[in-house]
């Protein structure tokens, strides 16, 4: 039976993971396809840069990170969960405070 070389393995492996990088960089250069149709208007499709849209945008990255941090409380030692996920929402609270107070949204 007869074995490849080392060499020649490796430089077939080269060749292939050489052409899958460039085939990933080349995708990701493409322009997002447009669904905008003829008749609709611009504003559409422009980002809410307002207040509101700021605020939002805040809340939902202080709701993520609190889900990752439940996530991981999960894990830790029975005794210690409840202490972790009360300080991980204490965390949540403070930081959509914070939100609140970046943004110039009014609490409710």
């Amino acid at each position: 039976m007869n074995t490849p070389k080392p060499g020649f393995v490796a430089g077939i492996l080269f060749v292939l993971m050489s052409g899958a990088m460039l085939g990933s960089a080349q995708a990701a250069d493409v322009e997002p396809t447009v669904i905008s149709q003829r008749g609709d208007p611009d504003r559409w499709f422009q980002e809410e840069m307002t207040p509101m849209a700021y605020f939002k945008t805040l809340k939902k990255e202080a709701e993520a990170v609190y889900q990752l941090s439940a996530i991981d409380c999960k894990r830790m030692e029975r005794s210690q969960q409840s202490s972790c996920l009360r300080d991980a929402k204490a965390t949540m609270q403070q930081d959509i405070a914070d939100a609140y107070r970046k943004s110039g949204i009014r609490a409710r």
